[in-house]
C-alpha cells in the first residue's frame, strides 16, 4: 500500500465531513481569496483558487456570525 492511499475504516467514514462547517468553508474561502491577491502567486495557482471559490459558493462562502441575527 502506498503512502498516498488512505485506509478508511467504516467507523471512521462518518468523520470524513465533520469539519464541513460554515466556519471551515469561510476559512477556506479566505485562504483562496488571499491567494488571488498575492502578487507572488502563479497564474495556475490563482486559477485553481478561482475554481475553489466558485465551488465553495463564491461570496456566499464567507461566514459571519453577525449574519445569523
Amino acid at each position: 500500500m502506498s503512502h498516498q492511499q488512505r485506509d478508511i475504516k467504516k467507523e471512521d467514514a462518518a468523520l470524513e465531513g465533520m469539519h464541513d462547517t460554515p466556519e471551515e468553508r469561510s476559512n477556506q474561502a479566505r485562504g483562496h481569496k488571499a491567494n488571488l491577491s498575492n502578487p507572488n502567486t502563479s497564474e495556475k495557482s490563482k486559477e485553481k483558487s478561482k475554481e475553489a471559490l466558485r465551488d465553495l459558493g463564491g461570496e456566499e462562502a464567507f461566514y459571519s456570525k453577525d449574519s445569523d441575527k
